[in-house]
């Protein structure tokens, strides 16, 4: 999935025409770059569950049209509500804190837990 279509997805959650959407576009490229910033703890399980090394950095956009790269399933289900979320958490309190726990909801649903060992300090 693309910057663009993730918008895109984000823009029909908040039933947005043309005129509110390029208002948005303006925002959208850093709010997508913020979620995958946030998101790294999550990358990095889907990534180690899929036995791949941890990323040190979340990854990062530098245009609307590159592919986000974090899991696809992931990225589909979640990013929209958190990107919609960012992009209107000043003007709709209501709009925003539903979108935040719908994507909050769906991250938990796609994230692997992380398994470790645990140490004796004793």
């Amino acid at each position: 999935m693309t910057g663009k279509e993730c918008f895109l997805a984000a823009m029909n959650l908040l039933s947005e025409q043309e005129e509110g959407a390029a208002y948005y576009e303006t925002f959208a490229l850093g709010a997508l770059n913020q979620l995958l910033a946030n998101c790294l703890r999550e990358i990095n399980a889907l990534r180690q569950a899929d036995g791949q090394e941890p990323l040190r950095v979340a990854p990062r956009l530098d245009a609307l049209t590159d592919e986000i790269d974090a899991g696809e399933a992931m990225v589909r289900e979640c990013f929209p509500y958190g990107l919609a979320a960012l992009l209107i958490c000043d003007e709709d309190h209501e709009k925003f804190n539903w979108l935040g726990a719908e994507f909050a909801a769906r991250l938990d649903m796609h994230c692997p837990a992380a398994q470790f060992a645990i140490k004796e300090l004793y």
